[in-house]
């Protein structure tokens, strides 16, 4: 094959990646998101296992928090990757929290390492952000069992 057609193949993979990206965050702009997360673990490891177990841990505590309000289980998409420096690093978008005090559950996290716990603005692009992880090559994504409902609405 020659070096103008590797490129260009090269190009046209670039640019299907960078659409499927494009769609994927808009279809992640669907559902009434209300909290963009970041949750990054102060550990220099930490396996994908115990990441889990504490990211799970801490959206059980949220939606436990819900419960006590009478709000349905919130609704999450979790896009995950590594750091520069080796370690796991989340992203979500949650919803379906209602009036939960955000900076609780930022604090919550801390045991773990730092946390965001940003109100969701739709145009501000976390849905597109997210997104991303569906084309990286050691990324991960995870979503609820009752997102599909929201999606569907």
């Amino acid at each position: 094959m020659s070096r103008s057609i590797a490129l260009e193949h090269q190009d046209h993979a670039r640019r299907l990646t960078r659409q499927a990206t494009d769609e994927f965050g808009a279809f992640l702009s669907r559902p009434q998101w209300d909290w963009y997360t970041t949750h990054t673990f102060k550990a220099e490891y930490v396996s994908p296992r115990e990441a889990d177990t504490h990211y799970f841990a801490w959206l059980n505590s949220l939606c436990l928090a819900a419960r006590v309000r009478g709000l349905d289980r919130p609704f999450w998409f979790r896009g995950t990757e590594y750091q520069d420096r080796g370690t796991l690093h989340f992203h979500s978008l949650i919803g379906g929290v209602g009036d939960i005090r955000r900076l609780l559950f930022k604090d919550f996290w801390e045991l773990h390492g730092f946390a965001r716990v940003e109100q969701y603005e739709p145009g501000k692009g976390a849905n597109f952000y997210v997104g991303k992880y569906l084309t990286k090559t050691a990324a991960d994504i995870r979503f609820s069992h009752n997102l599909k409902h929201e999606l569907s609405g």
